[in-house]
């Protein structure tokens, strides 16, 4: 049995395992009525413990929502294009993403508004490659770094290997960016429910992940990545939640915590984000 074939057997198993374990959690989680009214009690006694723990948020969504598994090819067909690119340095990692400095700094660029200038450039295909599959992301984005999302399917990539990261200085000069691109991005199966924003919230605090006096800073169900074999890769929904503690050895730091959309999981973080909103970001 050649080794593809072997790759594509373990994503299927993983598949299905989740499948499983979202089917499993439908079924504990539906039912007749009183155990619907018990479980939205329980999950509103949850929130006011929250609460009471000093930990602030806005009202979560009840509303569940959808999202594919997505498969890319973990290639590198993005290193033959850079000899399109011009006025710029770029040198290609080896883990597929590239790093890039102007040979002329973009300057005159809007600290509070760094889109108005930048979303020209990205569109721009010989300064960035596939630039028009990227919008700008002010969740993600700091006052020295400015960061593009790819779109793919339904929602944006929250990972490093499908976002543009500009560097920008504090008199608005641009003076290069890192960008991560998926090619071949294609759905795996149909639409699967996700759970909501509240039942995200919730079990993240049920596994200690939000600690007291902390604030959630956002919320954002967007892609990350689940897991990679030699040839692909695999990325599933995901609640991302941006919490920052208000004491201890964390204070001021804010943190992206991640929530499988799909089986209420704790994620890993693999999007190497450095900064966010202006504060020191740190992944799990």
């Amino acid at each position: 049995m050649d080794f593809r074939r072997i790759e594509w057997l373990f994503l299927v198993a993983f598949i299905v395992i989740d499948i499983f374990l979202f089917a499993a959690f439908q079924r504990d989680t539906s039912g007749e009525t009183d155990t619907s009214s018990n479980r939205f009690s329980s999950d509103t006694t949850i929130l006011k413990e929250m609460r009471a723990d000093n930990i602030s948020f806005k009202a979560p969504s009840k509303k569940s929502g959808e999202g594919y598994y997505i498969s890319t090819s973990n290639d590198s067909s993005i290193k033959s294009s850079l000899t399109s690119l011009s006025n710029q340095t770029v040198r290609y990692q080896s883990d597929g993403t590239i790093t890039s400095t102007f040979k002329t700094p973009i300057t005159g660029v809007d600290t509070q508004h760094p889109d108005k200038t930048l979303d020209t450039v990205v569109s721009n295909s010989t300064l960035i490659l596939n630039g028009t599959d990227y919008t700008y992301n002010t969740k993600l984005s700091s006052h020295n770094t400015v960061v593009y999302t790819q779109e793919v399917a339904d929602g944006p990539i929250y990972s490093r290997y499908g976002e543009i990261r500009f560097s920008l200085t504090n008199a608005g000069t641009v003076t290069g960016y890192t960008q991560g691109y998926l090619a071949n991005v294609s759905t795996l199966r149909e639409k699967t429910e996700t759970i909501s924003e509240r039942k995200a919230l919730i079990w993240l605090y049920q596994y200690n992940q939000i600690p007291n006096n902390t604030k959630v800073v956002w919320t954002k169900l967007a892609y990350t990545r689940y897991f990679n074999l030699k040839n692909s890769s695999v990325y599933i929904p995901t609640w991302v939640i941006a919490v920052r503690s208000n004491s201890g050895n964390n204070a001021g730091v804010l943190q992206l915590k991640h929530v499988n959309a799909f089986t209420g999981a704790i994620l890993s973080n693999d999007s190497n984000v450095k900064t966010v909103s202006g504060s020191t970001t740190t992944s799990e």
